[in-house]
């Protein structure tokens, strides 16, 4: 599968799965719902990152938590193509420093 593909399929899995919760499932309410507001960007920019770039047993975590926290960084623009974006490059730089 060429890596067009594979981000293709990320992003409809990912799209598709957030339609149906909110179909589905009803709104959360207080702290929860501010929680639920900001994590699921960057969690899905640190498994796109993890995902694209392979993961190597032995290597160092650096790529995953700078992706981490890219992604975090542009979490307040509530641009999902942002926050992944922000994400890989910092797992490109992690992996470059590592």
């Amino acid at each position: 599968m060429s890596l067009v593909g594979l981000v293709a399929a990320v992003a409809a899995i990912t799209v598709g799965s957030r339609a149906v919760s909110v179909a589905v499932l009803p709104p959360p309410r207080g702290s929860l719902a501010n929680i639920v507001d900001r994590l699921p960007a960057p969690l899905f920019a640190v498994l796109a990152a993890a995902t694209l770039l392979g993961s190597d047993q032995g290597s160092s975590p650096a790529p995953v938590w700078l992706a981490a926290a890219a992604a975090l960084l542009t979490v307040r623009r509530r641009s999902l193509l942002l926050t992944v974006a922000a994400g890989l490059a910092g797992a490109v730089v992690g992996r470059a420093l590592a």
